[in-house]
């Protein structure tokens, strides 16, 4: 807190000035206090006048008004500082909350874009995994040898925070979900996701990467096929048909 106060010297001179108020508010509260003791200290000669007491009595008075006037204003120049400082701190609060946000959003970006780019290296040993079946025990050693490497960089990516989406059988969000197609179905229903051609991953609540999908439709109903006798009778009037002309 220090140093970012030395940052900002405009709240430096601001505690310097309220310093200076308090310590004139202080000198004047003891002039006050002796004008007062002075005003209320018997007279030491009984004899004198009584016009010289009432002539002490109409100088103290004034002296203690304006004493009285200058601690109101510097009550109040005391005020406005403090409600200057106390803006001021508020306004560099926020620009350090501001600034500290921005930076976690950029650093979430810049984390967001490197992951990005070893999506489509996991896509190639899935690719590979699934096409690929040895035949022979040196292949079987090669097979093996690259899996571990994809199940390294998988386990990187999750302790990075990538999730992978789980989208079959998902209503379609275009938030998560790219649609290349529509097929009708009637395996899932009208909407959902059927299938998943790339996978979508996420980072934290942040879309890394869209998922590459299918979309179900409603399956048309065929025509219904005529029943034998319905056939028959469609025979019958075309014949019937065919005589009167």
């Amino acid at each position: 807190m220090i140093e970012e106060d030395k940052q900002n010297p405009g709240i430096e001179e601001l505690v310097e000035e309220d310093l200076d108020l308090e310590e004139s508010l202080n000198e004047l509260a003891d002039k006050g206090i002796a004008a007062v003791a002075d005003a209320q200290e018997p007279d030491k000669v009984s004899s004198e006048p009584v016009q010289v007491q009432v002539t002490e009595e109409s100088e103290v008075s004034p002296k203690l008004a304006e004493l009285m006037s200058e601690v109101t204003a510097i009550k109040q120049q005391l005020e406005e500082r403090n409600s200057q400082y106390t803006r001021l701190y508020a306004d560099f609060d926020n620009f350090r909350k501001r600034t500290e946000r921005d930076k976690e959003e950029q650093e979430e970006r810049n984390s967001a874009k490197i992951l990005k780019k070893f999506l489509p290296v996991v896509d190639d040993f899935e690719r590979a995994q699934s096409q690929i079946k040895p035949k022979t025990d040196a292949e079987a050693v090669i097979h093996n040898s690259y899996q571990s490497v994809y199940k390294q960089l998988v386990k990187c990516l999750k302790e990075a925070g990538v999730v992978r989406m789980l989208s079959v059988g998902e209503e379609f969000d275009p938030n998560y979900h790219e649609a290349i197609s529509q097929e009708p179905t009637n395996e899932f229903e009208e909407g959902a996701v059927m299938d998943e051609l790339r996978p979508g991953y996420l980072l934290g609540e942040r879309v890394l990467r869209h998922a590459m999908v299918r979309v179900a439709v409603a399956d048309e109903a065929p025509a219904p096929t005529p029943t034998a006798s319905e056939s028959q009778g469609s025979d019958r009037s075309d014949a019937s048909a065919n005589e009167d002309s």
